[in-house]
């Protein structure tokens, strides 16, 4: 849902706000072997693609080697049952790193919680709500890293160029009650060198902008998800699209998108999640499906949408 701190003078930075939800999920099957394999099922490869699978594959051995090492393990064959597309704002890098290295552990009985895969993996070293929604599910907000010279950070960075950070500690947990829709259109992908160069020429944020954040979700956000307040929570949502760094992450996102935030403001509540182009809906489902068909329909493309609910447990393991 956002970062709360890309100014930093305070001497910390990041801090996030997030939610676990059930779908789009990641499943995999695994059992010991004596040298890596991994296939996918024919319904992810129909459905994504010949080069996004090998780049998944590509993802998915590399974790494995740093996971065995770590376990003593010879191999592991894995199959991948289902995926959700990457770059979209939806965390599934994390994800898939946290589950290949979680299923890896168990199967060689030496178990490893999500933090502890996350610095074997290289991951949660901006945002430290991809590690708690693997490890614990529901709302969440992580107290970000400490920053200046000698500290976790030393400059502001995305995930990906954070290697070696430690993860952020999670500072609050709620169950989380409301059915959540997720509208994904054709948008904007931003990663790799492009997020790290626009860490670069946009931070440090107003930290005017930052205070209003902190506010809001301290005193608005949070207690609205302990008493069960949507219009409170929806209010908060809809303003922190304008604040701080998520105001950066609309600004750069394509027509489409930002005709749609527009829309649903209107009458529900919507957020882009991370640098998008997934944008998250509460209130009115059928309300929220119908604005986003017309967008659809009056851009002249297509997207998914996803009528999901929250996860409240993390990981699952059968």
């Amino acid at each position: 849902m956002g970062l709360i701190d890309l100014n930093g003078s305070i001497g910390r930075v990041d801090g996030g706000i997030g939610l676990a939800l059930e779908e789009p999920n990641i499943k995999i099957e695994g059992k010991e072997s004596d040298e890596i394999n991994i296939e996918f099922d024919k319904k992810l490869i129909e459905k994504f693609g010949e080069d996004y699978i090998e780049s998944i594959r590509d993802r998915v051995y590399n974790t494995a080697i740093k996971v065995l090492e770590v376990v003593n393990g010879e191999g592991v064959d894995l199959k991948i049952l289902s995926l959700f597309p990457a770059h979209s704002g939806l965390g599934s890098g994390t994800q898939l790193s946290l589950a290949v290295g979680k299923l890896i552990s168990t199967i060689y009985n030496k178990e490893m919680n999500g933090y502890e895969i996350a610095k074997i993996t290289g991951r949660g070293g901006t945002s430290g709500i991809g590690i708690g929604a693997f490890e614990y599910g529901g709302f969440l907000i992580d107290g970000g890293h400490s920053f200046g010279k000698g500290k976790d950070k030393e400059d502001f960075r995305p995930s990906s160029a954070s290697k070696g950070v430690k993860p952020a500690p999670i500072i609050f947990r709620h169950d989380f009650d409301w059915e959540t829709i997720l509208i994904i259109p054709k948008g904007e992908h931003v990663y790799g060198k492009k997020e790290v160069d626009i860490f670069k020429k946009y931070c440090p944020v107003p930290l005017n902008e930052v205070e209003k954040i902190c506010h809001l979700v301290l005193m608005k956000m949070m207690p609205a998800v302990v008493e069960k307040n949507l219009d409170d929570f929806g209010e908060v949502v809809n303003k922190l699209q304008y604040l701080g760094f998520k105001k950066v992450e609309l600004s750069l996102q394509s027509d489409i998108v930002k005709d749609l935030i527009n829309e649903l403001h209107k009458d529900v509540y919507a957020g882009l999640s991370s640098f998008g182009p997934t944008i998250y809906a509460f209130g009115d489902k059928k309300l929220i499906v119908e604005k986003a068909n017309e967008v659809f329909d009056r851009h002249g493309i297509y997207g998914d949408i996803i009528i999901t609910k929250a996860n409240n447990v993390g990981h699952r393991i059968w």
